[in-house]
């Protein structure tokens, strides 16, 4: 029956249909038509007529079935509100349990997770089923599973619209391989900014978890996740990633700006380049030329704005809204 979740039973729910289809019933017609003693049909009436399905006409004592997208809908909106209220209610007791463990137990904050397929499959299912945003950092050292090859859901996933924000350490810009892979995401509508230098591999989903990466040595070592459940650490991280997001400058697309005309497309990548604190050979690797025109390049820019220095050059850019 459709109407047992609204607290109605099957046979008040065959009551209230037989009526919508024959609404000239009288109470001795409905009993035979149902084969109920009129004790009970009185019942099943009166809970038909608390739930507004059902009135009766003070006059001829007629049963008149209200209209049913109106009185379905007001039971419908009113126990989706005891739903939502029992749902915050238990969001506040997971908070309160959480909490009196962790006064206890450490494991209840934290867990550590080793093996390339271990972390490779938590980290698919929390791209999968996180529902506000996934914020994270991208730095070296990288381990073998830091391929392109390993960023199908991140690509299915912002090509719904769902969000990834990437602070990108500059150092990736002495590898071509992660290089290629920061392009084709920020292209495929990642936000993504840069550091010189960022201090810590850290992913944050939602508002609930944190993958916080220890990996100290070269690409062939697999690296050991800590996953940090809600608590005062993940407000902590949640707190550093804001502040380092807040520090980081915009990362390039790829494709030329049109908003300052008296630049050329090489000089406006340059800029932006030299501005997320990148050194000359990083700055040719990612504009494929050599450092040596990355040099003349940056003279050329220094000249434009009548500047001797890089730290110059970002006053001078920033004060003409190049930056």
């Amino acid at each position: 029956m459709v109407f047992e979740s609204l607290g109605v039973t099957k046979r008040q729910e065959t009551i209230f249909r037989v009526l919508v289809d024959e609404p000239h019933l009288t109470k001795p017609a409905l009993c035979n038509r149902l084969a109920v003693d009129e004790v009970g049909l009185d019942a099943d009436l009166s809970r038909l007529q608390a739930l507004g399905l059902l009135r009766e006409d003070p006059v001829d004592q007629r049963l008149i079935v209200t209209d049913p997208e109106a009185s379905v809908g007001l039971l419908v909106r009113d126990q989706q509100r005891q739903l939502d209220a029992m749902l915050a209610e238990s969001v506040d007791l997971a908070h309160r349990v959480r909490r009196n463990r962790q006064a206890n137990e450490l494991s209840s904050i934290i867990e550590i997770v080793t093996g390339g397929e271990a972390i490779t499959s938590r980290w698919e299912h929390a791209q999968k089923t996180a529902r506000k945003c996934i914020r994270m950092t991208d730095r070296p050292p990288y381990y073998a599973g830091a391929k392109i090859e390993g960023m199908n859901i991140q690509l299915e996933r912002m090509a719904e619209g769902f969000p990834f924000h990437t602070i990108y350490d500059a150092r990736i810009f002495e590898h071509p391989e992660h290089i290629r892979r920061a392009r084709l995401a920020i292209d495929s509508g990642e936000v993504a900014r840069v550091l010189p230098e960022v201090p810590i591999k850290l992913v944050l989903v939602d508002d609930e978890l944190a993958f916080l990466v220890l990996l100290s040595s070269e690409e062939r070592r697999e690296p050991t996740v800590i996953i940090v459940y809600q608590s005062a650490l993940l407000d902590s991280l949640t707190e550093l990633f804001r502040l380092l997001w807040n520090r980081g400058v915009v990362m390039p697309s790829g494709l030329p700006s049109t908003q300052h005309p008296e630049l050329s497309d090489s000089q406006r990548t340059l800029i932006a380049l030299m501005a997320s604190g990148l050194k000359d050979e990083a700055i040719a690797v990612e504009m494929g030329v050599g450092a040596r025109t990355v040099r003349r390049k940056v003279q050329e820019l220094y000249e434009l704005l009548g500047v001797r220095t890089r730290f110059q050059a970002g006053v001078a850019a920033n004060q003409r809204g190049w930056l």
